[in-house]
C-alpha cells in the first residue's frame, strides 16, 4: 500500500459519506451510501447500526493516527525537515495543515513508537486513541524526568499501570503519582516535582480592549489546591427566583466565586497595607453622582477631626470643583476631558476606579452601596482644598441586625452567606434614603448586580422585611408585577406578625 492506495481509499470513504450521489451498485435504485444512511437513519430502528459505524470509524481513525505518527518519525530519521528548512516534524505537518496541536501529538507518538510498544501496538490495531496515547508517553516521560536509572520492569509496571485509566487527565494524575513515589526521598529538597514548584507560579492581569480585566494562572499544585478550597464551596449553582436552573456556566460561576474571595479578602482587617492603609477599591464620582452636598464653610468643618477614619472594602471620593475655577463650566470640563480626566489629576467627569479606569453610573451605584463616601473638594486643575468626614456605609450594627433578619443574601431561593453580602440601600442614600436597618436588606454580588441594572426592585415592606418585584416582562408589560417574599420569610403574608 502507497500513497495513491491511501489517497484512493480517503476518495472512497469521501464519496461514501456524501449525501445524494448515486453508487454504481446492482438493485441501487436511489442515491446510496454511508453519508445517506446516515442522513436518514431512524431511531430505534438503525440504533445499533449507527453505533457499529461509529465504532468502525473511531477504530479507523486511531490506525490513521498511528500512521501519522509513523510517517512523522520516519520524516525526522531521514531529515527531511531540515531539507525542507523546517525546526521539526511537527512543523512539517503544519506546512501540510495539520492543526498545532495535532501536528505536535504525532511528533510526540512517533517519537515514542519504540519506546512504549504497548501504545504503539493500541494504537495500530484501533484501540487506544491518539489523545490516550499521548498522555501515556507523556505521563511516561515526567516519570523518567524525575526518576533516575528505571528498570525495564519498573518501566513495564508504570506503563501498565498508565494504561488501564479511563481518561488523559487520570493518565496524568497517575503518572504523578508514580513520579512521587518512586523519587527517592532525598530528592524532594532538592528538586521539587514540577507540580509542586513554587518558583515556577506566574500570574498576569492585562486590561482588554473593550475594557475587561483577562487573567491566566499557572500556579504550583499546593497554591491551586487552595484556590479549588477557596472558591468550591462558592461555584454551586443558585436556581432562579422561579425555581429555574441556574444560567451560569461553570466558567462564569468560578469567574463569579473568585469575585467573591476577593471582595471577602478586602472586607477583613488582618491584611498587608498598601501605602499605609490597608488596601481597597477605590472609585473617584462627581459629588453630583452621590446625593452628597458640598458647601465651603460646612466642608471645612467636617474636614476637621476625620484623621484615622476607617477605610472599608471600598473606598469612595465624592469630588466638587472650586466654585471659583476659572473658566465656564464647558471650558473646564473640556480639561478633564471626556473619558473622565487627562492622566494629570484633573477632576474626572465619569465614576473612575484606580486601576481599572472609567465605569458606568449604574456600576459606580453598585460600588457605594457598601463603601465609605468622603467629600472632597478639589480645585478646577483636580488640586484637593479640603475633605470631608465619611459617609453613608452601613454601620457593624446595622449589620448584624440585617444578618439575623435576613440570614444572608434575601433575594428570593439565594441565601448566600451573610459574608459574602453587600448591604443594599432599597432607597439609595443618593435619594434621601436612610442608613438604617429599615432601609437595608443583604444582597449577593450577583442579586445586588441584579437591582442596579436588570431592572429588579426592591422595598421594605409593613413587615420590616425585603420584597422584590421583578422586572417588567417586554413581551407582557401590562402583566402585573407580583412582589416576592425574601429568602428568609417563611410566609407570604405581608403582616407584621408573620415570619
Amino acid at each position: 500500500m502507497d500513497a495513491v492506495t491511501l489517497v484512493a481509499m480517503a476518495d472512497a470513504l469521501s464519496d461514501e459519506l456524501t449525501e445524494g450521489v448515486a453508487r454504481d451498485r446492482p438493485g441501487d435504485a436511489e442515491p446510496s451510501g454511508l453519508g445517506e444512511f446516515l442522513t436518514r437513519a431512524r431511531a430505534v430502528d438503525d440504533d445499533r447500526e449507527v453505533l457499529a459505524v461509529a465504532a468502525a470509524l473511531l477504530r479507523l481513525r486511531n490506525v490513521v493516527d498511528h500512521g501519522l505518527a509513523c510517517a512523522v518519525a520516519a520524516a525526522e530519521r531521514m531529515a527531511i525537515p531540515a531539507r525542507k528548512r523546517v525546526r521539526s516534524g511537527a512543523a512539517l505537518l503544519m506546512g501540510l495543515g495539520a492543526a498545532p496541536a495535532v501536528a505536535m501529538r504525532a511528533a510526540r507518538l512517533g517519537s515514542a513508537v519504540d519506546r512504549v510498544e504497548v501504545v504503539s501496538r493500541g494504537m495500530r490495531d484501533g484501540a487506544v486513541s491518539a489523545e490516550f496515547g499521548d498522555a501515556v508517553v507523556r505521563g511516561m516521560s515526567h516519570v523518567d524526568r524525575r526518576v533516575d536509572g528505571i528498570s525495564d520492569a519498573e518501566r513495564e509496571a508504570v506503563i501498565t499501570s498508565l494504561m488501564v485509566q479511563t481518561t488523559p487527565a487520570q493518565v496524568a494524575a497517575k503518572a504523578r503519582e508514580w513520579a512521587i513515589a518512586m523519587s527517592p526521598e532525598e530528592a524532594d529538597e532538592g528538586r521539587p516535582p514540577v507540580a509542586e514548584d513554587a518558583e515556577l507560579n506566574e500570574m498576569t492581569l492585562r486590561r482588554s480592549d473593550d475594557g475587561r480585566v483577562e487573567a491566566t494562572l499557572d500556579l504550583d499544585v499546593l497554591a491551586g489546591e487552595e484556590l479549588f478550597s477557596a472558591i468550591d464551596p462558592l461555584c454551586r449553582p443558585v436556581p432562579d427566583a422561579d425555581g429555574s436552573p441556574d444560567p451560569r456556566s461553570a466558567a462564569q460561576r468560578r469567574a463569579d466565586a473568585l469575585g467573591e474571595v476577593v471582595r471577602t479578602y478586602l472586607s477583613g482587617s488582618n491584611r498587608p497595607e498598601s501605602g499605609g492603609v490597608l488596601p481597597h477599591v477605590t472609585l473617584i464620582v462627581p459629588v453630583a453622582a452621590t446625593g452628597l452636598v458640598v458647601r465651603d464653610e460646612g466642608a471645612r468643618r467636617a474636614a476637621e477631626g476625620t484623621a484615622g477614619a476607617v477605610v472599608e472594602r471600598v473606598d469612595v471620593t465624592a469630588v466638587s470643583e472650586e466654585s471659583g475655577a476659572e473658566g465656564t463650566a464647558e471650558e473646564r470640563a473640556g480639561r478633564a476631558g471626556a473619558s473622565g480626566g487627562d492622566g494629570r489629576g484633573r477632576l474626572p467627569r465619569v465614576p473612575t476606579l484606580g486601576f481599572c479606569g472609567a465605569v458606568s453610573a449604574r456600576t459606580a451605584e453598585l460600588v457605594m452601596c457598601e463603601a465609605a463616601v468622603c467629600a472632597s473638594l478639589v480645585s478646577g486643575e483636580g488640586v484637593p482644598l479640603f475633605v470631608g468626614r465619611e459617609a453613608r456605609l452601613m454601620t457593624p450594627g446595622i449589620r448584624k441586625a440585617l444578618a439575623i433578619r435576613d440570614r444572608g443574601c434575601a433575594f428570593p431561593g439565594c441565601g448566600a452567606p451573610v459574608s459574602h453580602c453587600d448591604a443594599h440601600h432599597a432607597v439609595e442614600w443618593k435619594d434621601g434614603g436612610p442608613t438604617s436597618l429599615d432601609n437595608g436588606v443583604l444582597l449577593c454580588r450577583r442579586h445586588h448586580g441584579w437591582i442596579h441594572r436588570l431592572g429588579w426592585e426592591v422595598y421594605i415592606g409593613a413587615d420590616r422585611h425585603p420584597w422584590f418585584v421583578p422586572p417588567v416582562d417586554p413581551e407582557h408589560p401590562d402583566r402585573d408585577r407580583e412582589p416576592m417574599r425574601s429568602n428568609a420569610r417563611r410566609t407570604l403574608t405581608c403582616l407584621p406578625g408573620a415570619a
